[in-house]
């Protein structure tokens, strides 16, 4: 029998990668949305699909804190795990945040400005797939026993988020940077575009949160 299901439960550690991959399948359909704003087509469908995502990865994360509200044992203690999942939603949380703002209005009609969303909304999605890997590797942390590879291990996907965060963050700066400076002719759709590109760095901003929030477990 594996550590996790033995010392964390069968379905609880299973669910909570799970609800990763449901977190990552929100943001890949929020950048698909965002793709096709830029280009101009309809978005309808990859909104409902980002809602979907969203609310699939709640379900999941419901199910988990109504099995630990029962005599479940953890490898770390409950409020910690339950605050691991909450991180991990908010990511999913921001994605369709990202599809709704795109819902109030077309984008601001630049082509410069909508390269720099569309290579933000890619910086943002490499973090979270890249946070989806740290996720996945938690098993291997367990079944080690808390091994010092298996941390050192963690630590470097870990990094590897942070690093991505870092880039997307350069992304965000350049591209908010370049929609005050040129959006004078188009203020309300210049306002629009920068608050789009704010809650996309949030999306970023929420898989390096989840990510190092995995650290004193791996510290321990």
């Amino acid at each position: 029998m594996k550590l996790f299901e033995s010392r964390i439960g069968p379905s609880v550690f299973k669910s909570y990668y799970e609800h990763a991959e449901k977190v990552f399948e929100t943001v890949e359909n929020m950048n698909a949305c965002v793709k096709a704003a830029c280009e101009g087509e309809d978005i309808q469908g990859h909104i409902t699909a980002t809602s979907e995502s969203e609310l699939a990865a709640d379900k999941i994360k419901s199910e988990m804190r109504d099995v630990l509200r029962g005599s479940v044992r953890l490898a770390v203690d409950k409020p910690v795990f339950l605050d691991l999942v909450s991180r991990q939603d908010r990511i999913a949380d921001y994605a369709e945040n990202v599809t709704e703002i795109l819902s109030f209005r077309k984008l601001y009609e630049n082509k410069e400005a909508k390269a720099l969303v569309l290579e933000l909304a890619d910086a943002v999605t490499s973090t979270v797939e890249e946070y989806k890997q740290t996720v996945g590797r938690f098993e291997y942390l367990l079944e080690s026993a808390f091994s010092n590879k298996e941390k050192d291990i963690m630590h470097q996907h870990i990094g590897r988020v942070n690093d991505l965060e870092h880039r997307a963050d350069l992304v965000e700066a350049k591209a908010a940077s370049y929609v005050f400076t040129n959006g004078e002719d188009q203020p309300l759709a210049a306002s629009h575009m920068y608050r789009l590109i704010q809650r996309l760095d949030d999306v970023a901003n929420a898989a390096e949160t989840a990510a190092n929030s995995l650290l004193p477990i791996i510290s321990k």
